[in-house]
């Protein structure tokens, strides 16, 4: 097809990539190879290909794949060191590339390492074909190669991909409804392709939580924003520092939200419907395991350090920290041992009688053996229990806080007891029943906010109940 018979769209510099790389993470796999079409007035003006040291073997699946071997990466350079060769390359063209949001998410992991930015309209052929050709039964590169007779006689390596991208977005070219999807995709940017622009025009920029929904109804994520139309746009920017990010932007097909008075109320709506719900992509929130907390007993003649469930705490027992998992209590704990000189055997850590290992290296301060007494010895473990106890609850009983959003004639009631978080409502007359909830769950999450959110707005209008 002549630069002539192109549509208006395609009239400007392109740059066609295509990027090979040792895995899908982009956060933990590199890139081996790399190649960019010049395309100016419809035709290819110059070509550049950079064969590259990944800084990691190349999988035997990928070598096989491909025909390259590992040992044929070792001497080659780094991407850092033809990053700015590459970004020149690119400034001022469209970029043009099948799944471009996958290389991207690389690219531009690497440009900022070498402290460069990648800023650039683009245009993905594997959203292009999807549009124009939505009745063929599979839309990668070698699927639609073979379906639409296009000739490629290697695959896999990044000048034969990037040659067979540009062939094939002449094809789509020449689609008698190419042009409108082209000015459409253009126009919206990175939409994916369930979800349409006008949709996501349509968010509130206001505070609130939002809803990612993929096939089916399916879940998939819950967020919070003081902005939801900006937050939510900025899942579809083309720019994913993990695959998991990647993949479930290419999920959403709905977005659902839900506006709040405030940032506080969209914190803790937040926290609270992702225990509620289990999204798919919510891994810190989702899992609300049962919080523990290490106590101090009397044993042996002194203080014991003893890990209890934070539910089960004796009113006024001394407490520190809370954790969601043993393994993480008993790290924080040997690190104040090595902070403060403590003792791992008086801690319960280390069996045995007599000086510890840690007294031999003067590690220990010596209360295991009668160096120091063992009142200096509680002394700083009560300290460093100090930096870690949970902060008194500041009121009598239950309070509310007050949120308003003035603008939206919005006012929220955050009930709360103990760090707890009883409910939010919107009308006073339902606090009673909130107040009827004794079993609201103490979470560390919730206690967190709550602490953060009270110390920058301490003017905060607080109701006693």
């Amino acid at each position: 097809m002549s630069g002539a018979a192109l549509p208006a769209a395609l009239q400007r510099p392109l740059a066609v990539l295509d990027v090979e790389t040792t895995g899908l993470h982009p956060q933990r796999d590199g890139i081996w190879e790399i190649a960019v079409l010049l395309v100016d007035a419809g035709r290819v003006s110059g070509r550049l290909s950079w064969l590259l040291d990944p800084g990691q073997p190349l999988p035997g699946a990928i070598a096989a794949l491909s025909g390259v071997l590992d040992a044929e990466l070792r001497d080659q350079p780094r991407f850092a060191a033809i990053a700015g060769e590459l970004l020149a390359a690119l400034q001022g063209r469209l970029l043009v590339g099948h799944n471009l949001r996958f290389d991207l998410a690389f690219l531009r992991r690497g440009l900022r390492a070498a402290g460069l930015a990648l800023r650039a309209r683009q245009l993905c052929t594997l959203r292009l074909a999807r549009q124009l050709y939505p009745e063929l039964p599979a839309h990668g590169l070698d699927a639609l190669c073979a379906q639409l007779a296009i000739p490629r006689f290697i695959a896999h390596r990044a000048p034969a991909d990037a040659e067979a991208t540009w062939q094939l977005l002449q094809r789509l070219a020449a689609h008698p409804a190419c042009a409108e999807s082209l000015n459409g995709q253009l126009r919206k940017g990175a939409v994916p392709p369930g979800l349409g622009a006008a949709r996501l025009a349509e968010l509130p920029e206001r505070p609130g939580v939002y809803y990612f929904h993929g096939a089916g109804g399916a879940l998939l994520y819950v967020g919070k924003s003081r902005n939801l139309r900006r937050r939510v746009q900025s899942h579809f920017q083309n720019d994913h520092a993990s695959r998991r990010s990647l993949q479930m932007a290419q999920q959403v097909c709905e977005v659902r939200v839900t506006p709040t008075a405030g940032e506080l109320g969209a914190l803790l709506l937040e926290a609270a419907e992702v225990a509620r719900l289990q999204p798919l992509y919510n891994r810190q929130l989702r899992r609300q395991r049962e919080l523990l907390s290490w106590t101090l007993q009397l044993a042996g003649g002194g203080l014991r350090p003893e890990l209890q469930a934070l539910a089960r705490l004796a009113p006024g027992v001394e407490h520190a920290g809370l954790f969601r998992a043993r393994r993480d209590a008993l790290e924080w704990l040997r690190g104040q041992a090595r902070e403060h000189g403590l003792c791992l055997r008086l801690l319960g850590l280390e069996s045995g009688q007599g000086a510890c290992f840690a007294a031999q290296l003067d590690q220990c301060r010596g209360a295991c053996c009668g160096r120091e007494p063992r009142s200096a010895h509680d002394a700083r473990l009560r300290a460093a229990f100090g930096g870690r106890r949970l902060a008194a609850w500041p009121w009598r009983g239950p309070v509310a806080l007050v949120e308003r959003d003035a603008a939206n004639e919005l006012c929220e009631w955050h009930v709360l007891d103990g760090w707890r978080h009883l409910g939010s409502v919107r009308d006073p007359a339902r606090i009673a029943a909130l107040l009827d909830n004794p079993e609201a769950p103490f979470t560390r999450d919730t206690y967190r906010i709550l602490r953060s959110h009270l110390r920058r707005h301490p003017e905060m209008e607080i109701v006693e109940l």
